[in-house]
């Protein structure tokens, strides 16, 4: 009963726009329901139960879609099977595909991860390829590839380095020429810190 009585508060709350296709510009608005939204250089409290989502220069709280796309834009979370970032900025990111191009994101958690001269905070996924950038965090449950980036500590079963390093990395099989700064005992130290601080933002999440 709670939980009806939540999503029928919102949506009373919600600007009229449950449609087939939304689209925005230069306009402030409140939550947005549409199967496909536009937004260009206006800004959005909450996007969601959305298809496609796609935001050029303006901003959003929160996004709920299936394929999301921000170009030179900002979002505070987003939750969706494909995310493609070029040029903004996103706080948190929850997706089975993510793609950054010259953006950045604070912590981002997907199955597939591709960097292209942006940063982030932490990436948590699958597998990770990074290409001119880095991150402070890189934990992979199969495999990182990285080209000319680093990170604070890289963790995964298979590491693929070529002209860059990192501070801490963790694998069964490394390749490559990646430099690193801590020996054996200062990783080891090291890691089991960065694996407590990692498995509570891991749960924060659930919660």
């Amino acid at each position: 009963m709670a939980e009806t009585s939540e999503s029928a508060s919102r949506l009373q709350g919600a600007e009229e726009f449950e449609c087939e296709h939304t689209e925005l510009e230069d306009e402030s608005v409140g939550d947005v329901s549409a199967r496909e939204v536009i937004v260009k250089q206006g800004s959005v409290h909450d996007i969601y139960e959305a298809d496609v989502v796609t935001i050029t220069q303006g901003g959003v709280n929160t996004i709920e879609a299936k394929t999301v796309t921000v170009n030179q834009g900002g979002v505070m979370q987003v939750n969706a099977d494909a995310l493609d970032l070029k040029q903004g900025g996103i706080l948190r990111a929850e997706a089975e595909r993510v793609e950054v191009t010259q953006g950045g994101i604070g912590l981002v958690q997907a199955e597939s991860v591709e960097l292209n001269a942006g940063g982030a905070g932490a990436i948590v996924g699958t597998t990770i390829g990074v290409q001119a950038g880095g991150a402070q965090y890189m934990l992979a449950r199969e495999s990182i590839r990285v080209e000319q980036g680093g990170a604070v500590l890289m963790a995964a079963p298979r590491i693929e380095v070529e002209n860059g390093g990192a501070v801490l990395l963790i694998a069964r099989e490394v390749h490559g020429n990646v430099r690193t700064m801590f020996d054996r005992r200062g990783a080891l130290i090291f890691g089991l810190a960065a694996g407590i601080v990692m498995g509570l933002i891991a749960r924060s999440k659930r919660r």
